[in-house]
């Protein structure tokens, strides 16, 4: 396993909108500047989905509003250079202790083998580097009509066990979050979702200028309203247009 404590170093947790981490996403547009035509509908998707998933946490646990890791890493060069992960989700139980949220808003056979477990194991494994942090806490958050059993195996016989979002003691677990709060939490951000978005078709093919110019008006609305959460909800959608 990678000796995190001798490769990364000055480990912290930043707002979305931390100008070095706005300067990282600028230079990541201008090295891959777009080549025209529409997103990905699966892409499109998973965004609106993921703003309305942490806006649904966010009713029941206090998020954080820093939630892009930050590190210095041990580059080839021998010198270290600073590296970001955006997280789906935080929330900071109390000063040692962090429970993080990867969403994956996928098909069945994906959840089953663990989709998005990846991703938390390494962020986890590089925050409980700060010192004292003692705890941290990992979700999967799954979206499905017919929950499954994930990673059931001699560990897990019935799969990673099933917890509610303020669950503080388990370690790993799985959080299915209903359609329906879905697009409760899309009606009070001013989200349309297309039509047939619950079924896989919804993901296929790409999304149009038409569609995009849709996106604009939801982050003028988000602007206008978003209190709770600061301007998080804005600029996650900000960030999705400037992807484009």
């Amino acid at each position: 396993m990678l000796d995190i404590k001798k490769s990364y170093r000055n480990i912290t947790l930043l707002k979305p909108d931390h100008p070095e981490y706005l300067a990282f996403l600028a230079r990541i547009r201008d090295a891959n500047p777009p080549r025209g035509g529409g997103r990905q509908a699966g892409e499109y998707l998973g965004g609106l989905v993921e703003l309305c998933v942490r806006h649904w946490l966010n009713e029941q646990i206090p998020l954080s509003h820093e939630r892009i890791l930050s590190w210095e890493q041990k580059l080839k060069n021998g010198r270290h250079g600073t590296m970001f992960r955006e997280l789906d989700a935080v929330w900071q139980i109390d000063h040692e202790s962090f429970c993080l949220y990867e969403l994956k808003f996928t098909l069945p056979e994906f959840m089953e083998n663990g989709s998005g477990l990846k991703q938390l194991n390494i962020a986890a494994n590089i925050l409980e580097n700060i010192p004292g942090i003692k705890y941290i806490l990992r979700r999967i958050v799954y979206l499905s009509e017919t929950p499954v059993a994930v990673l059931a195996d001699e560990d897990y016989p019935e799969g990673i066990p099933v917890v509610t979002p303020d669950d503080e003691t388990t370690d790993l677990g799985v959080i299915w979050v209903p359609m329906e709060s879905i697009e409760t939490a899309a009606q009070n951000l001013a989200i349309e979702l297309p039509e047939n978005w619950r079924l896989p078709e919804a993901r296929e093919g790409t999304v149009l200028d038409a569609e995009q110019e849709e996106m604009r008006k939801h982050l003028s609305t988000v602007n206008e309203g978003a209190t709770n959460m600061g301007n998080s909800l804005a600029e996650a959608l900000q960030r999705a247009l400037e992807s484009h």
